[in-house]
């Protein structure tokens, strides 16, 4: 609604950055800023997640299968890690759960798996899984003296306007000793700073697609695992430990290309060129995904 879109141009175009307390300065497109001082990027780009299930831009089927295997291996090596850092299975709180990748990887170890999803066209997918999934936002959606021990936010925190209230309600709702977990992009991996270097170039094609512009739900930042953990310190947290991620799996690469319906036939196969050409290389080079854990004293 205008209220929410209202929120996120003031999340951009207000004086203070909400990581470290910087000057936000323009920064090459009038919907972006950059602060001066910590380099995070932020976007003022309109949201409209469906509040009610409709057609939309995004066909969900092929989004689903395009993402399944990526979210498959990423999950895993997910919980692999937290279950090392939190010696026993807890309560788990996916905040953006999406079709429910992650809450059903979780219940099939143990956790007590819960999900939020605002999205009306995805939420019933993850309820699909038999695990309690609201509809809503965070941290809206819970009770106030609801606690978990973890919480996590899985290519989600890069898409919300509010960063510091968003974070201070998860250490909020952290149980002493909980765990959150933070999956975002990394501004420093190999497909942003092609595709930043393609739009100095004049070809914003691909960094539009990674800001995902014109979509019902953009990204209004990006981030590095510095910038995280700055922000996550502010409210009480301590790091955890990071851990590289996966980007692209090759396996329903095609399908995770064309879930945006309408899209050029040609647009689609140069990205899909591109992913491949560069698959070996993307694999070494700095990570596009990094996972970023930290605990609550």
């Amino acid at each position: 609604g205008e209220a929410w879109r209202m929120l996120n141009k003031w999340s951009v175009f207000g004086e203070a950055c909400a990581v470290c307390g910087g000057t936000m300065r323009p920064y090459r497109h009038d919907w972006l800023r950059r602060c001066e001082g910590c380099g995070v990027l932020n976007a003022a780009l309109d949201i409209a997640i469906p509040d009610r299930p409709g057609a939309g831009e995004l066909d969900e089927a092929l989004r689903e299968d395009g993402l399944a295997a990526l979210r498959e291996r990423n999950n895993a090596a997910l919980l692999d890690r937290l279950t090392r850092l939190k010696a026993a299975p807890a309560r788990l709180l996916d905040v953006g759960c999406g079709p429910g990748f992650l809450l059903g990887a979780a219940r099939d170890r143990g956790y007590a798996a819960e999900g939020i999803e605002p999205d009306a066209n995805t939420a019933p997918a993850a309820g699909s899984r038999g695990v309690r999934v609201r509809h809503g936002y965070f941290p809206d959606a819970l009770e106030p003296g609801e606690r978990f021990g973890a919480i996590v936010f899985n290519d989600v925190l890069e898409h919300i306007p509010d960063l510091r209230g968003t974070l201070a309600a998860a250490a909020l709702h952290l149980e002493p000793g909980g765990m959150l977990v933070l999956n975002c992009p990394d501004r420093r991996g190999l497909f942003f700073r092609v595709a930043a270097l393609a739009d100095r170039l004049g070809l914003p094609g691909a960094y539009d697609r990674l800001w995902q512009k014109g979509l019902p739900s953009p990204h209004v930042w990006y981030f590095t695992p510095a910038n995280l953990a700055r922000a996550a310190t502010a409210v009480g947290l301590q790091p955890a430990g990071d851990l590289r991620l996966e980007t692209v799996a090759l396996k329903g690469l095609w399908a995770r290309i064309r879930f945006v319906k309408g899209q050029p036939l040609a647009v689609s196969v140069a990205a899909w060129l591109f992913a491949v050409a560069t698959w070996p290389l993307a694999r070494v080079a700095p990570a596009d995904a990094v996972a970023c854990f930290f605990r609550k004293p």
